[in-house]
């Protein structure tokens, strides 16, 4: 049922932006840090460097956050595992890992974990 002017019900509170998207913040976890929300949007491209994905999260203690998948993280976006609507779960480890590159470089990082509900 159409009508001239539409109103919420009542309970609803109309939204009312404060920021537009380009200055929502985009995140880089440090070792021990963790991001857990509910996944907005997904978004993947790829560069030089191969495919990236970026995440938007509505994270519980940051509140509306970007964050470039790493690790695991991006291999759950390349297996379609990340679905908008559902929450997630990732974290820096604090312990370092390392490999060495084919030149012979030993690389040391952090790695990053991924999880969601239900133990999938």
């Amino acid at each position: 049922m159409a009508t001239d002017k539409p109103t919420p019900p009542e309970g609803f509170e109309e939204f009312e932006s404060s920021t537009n998207d380009g200055e929502t913040e985009t995140v880089d976890l440090d070792p021990g840090e963790v991001l857990s929300g509910v996944v907005l949007d997904l978004t993947e491209g790829e560069n030089d460097n191969g495919p990236w994905y970026r995440l938007k999260i509505k994270d519980e203690s940051r509140g509306l956050v970007k964050y470039f998948a790493k690790d695991q993280a991006k291999r759950a976006a390349a297996e379609g595992r990340i679905e908008v609507g559902e929450p997630i779960w990732i974290a820096m480890d604090t312990e370092e890992e390392s490999f060495e590159r084919r030149d012979g470089e030993t690389v040391t990082y952090n790695p990053t974990k991924v999880a969601f509900p239900g133990g999938n």
